[in-house]
């Protein structure tokens, strides 16, 4: 307590001392210089014994709120900093994870016709692939750029260089798009558009490459082949097909993918004779082997036939929503464990 007293005392004694000063600055005439120089020896004494008595207590000086802030500010700051880093080491392996994801991605191109176009629901076959291959633990993304009613073959109107209507969406045409000799705003107002301007963004990516067209071949009787302009004949044009998606997607396996099996047709064609269906199943068949692709006979081999055509096309040739899911088994049985070179068989692997 005597300590606490004379803390107290010295303090105010202080106060004193100070308006002492602040007085004598207020006269007009009398030097007071050697006085304030005693008063100011004498604070500094007292603040010295202040100190000393301070330390003796245990008593801490509080920090001014300038240095309180200070140091707020400065705790802030760091924390922000850590909240940064953290939010960057975040950010970086999600970043991480989806280039991961992107590079495990299987990439497929689909050239081809209704089969594939027509439906672009969860029930198309692009759809289904997609679903069955990500069952056995291979992400896909299939880049559909099918579009209905198109050929593997140009009409013979036309010519190799300058496509016409009836071909501006063959088999030939879409290989021109993906070399960048036609542009693929030709496709705009179709639903292939999107898919393919997308593939080609990725086109040293793509896995497969997927040709399927014959139906709209056969239905326009077009030459098996012609060897004079390969782009006329179905199966010269699928040869020469294969020859351009080599070249533009390097990186690329392709599968060639027959004809459906049908049973009804809206021309007066029978299903028989040099030009019949399953000569054109049969010539891709022949492609395949000889170009050494993975093949998918879905004429003979996919299980439809007069007996159950009912079951799995809607009108007699195109396939239900039944008969899609199958095709797609059949395409992702081939895309896992087909042999190039071989036709697939219809051994369908187990999907749940």
């Amino acid at each position: 307590m005597k300590k606490l007293s004379k803390l107290a005392c010295s303090l105010g004694l202080t106060a004193v001392v100070l308006a002492g000063t602040i007085l004598a600055g207020c006269a007009e005439t009398t030097n007071y210089t050697e006085e304030i120089k005693q008063y100011q020896a004498k604070l500094e004494e007292l603040e010295a014994e202040n100190a000393e008595l301070r330390a003796q207590l245990g008593i801490v000086e509080t920090e001014t709120p300038e240095e309180t802030e200070q140091e707020t500010g400065a705790q802030e700051t760091e924390t922000q900093g850590q909240v940064s880093e953290n939010d960057q080491t975040q950010n970086s392996g999600e970043e991480a994870a989806a280039e991961d994801t992107e590079e495990d991605l299987v990439r497929i191109l689909v050239l081809g016709d209704s089969i594939w176009g027509n439906y672009r629901d969860d029930t198309g076959v692009a759809a289904r692939v997609e679903h069955y291959m990500e069952q056995l633990g291979r992400p896909a993304k299939v880049y559909n750029a099918a579009i209905g009613g198109t050929r593997a073959t140009i009409d013979p109107q036309d010519n190799e260089w300058e496509y016409g209507p009836a071909s501006e969406s063959s088999l030939g045409k879409m290989t021109s798009i993906l070399s960048g000799n036609t542009d693929v705003e030709l496709l705009q107002g179709k639903a292939a558009y999107d898919e393919m301007k997308a593939a080609l963004q990725v086109k040293d990516q793509i896995d497969y490459v997927i040709i399927a067209y014959g139906m709209n071949d056969f239905l326009s009787q077009v030459p098996i082949n012609d060897s004079d302009r390969p782009w006329t004949g179905y199966g010269t044009a699928l040869v020469k097909g294969v020859g351009e998606v080599e070249r533009e997607c390097p990186n690329a396996q392709i599968m060639i993918v027959t004809p459906t099996y049908a049973s009804y047709f809206s021309i007066p064609v029978q299903n028989m004779g040099e030009k019949a269906l399953y000569n054109y199943a049969s010539v891709a068949c022949d492609v395949a082997k000889g170009k050494n692709t993975l093949c998918v006979d879905a004429y003979n081999n996919m299980g439809i036939d007069a007996y159950n055509a009912d079951e799995y096309l809607e009108d007699g040739v195109h396939l239900n929503e039944k008969g899609r899911d199958l095709y797609a088994r059949n395409v992702v049985s081939c895309l896992v464990g087909g042999v190039k070179g071989v036709v697939s068989g219809n051994n369908i692997l187990d999907f749940d």
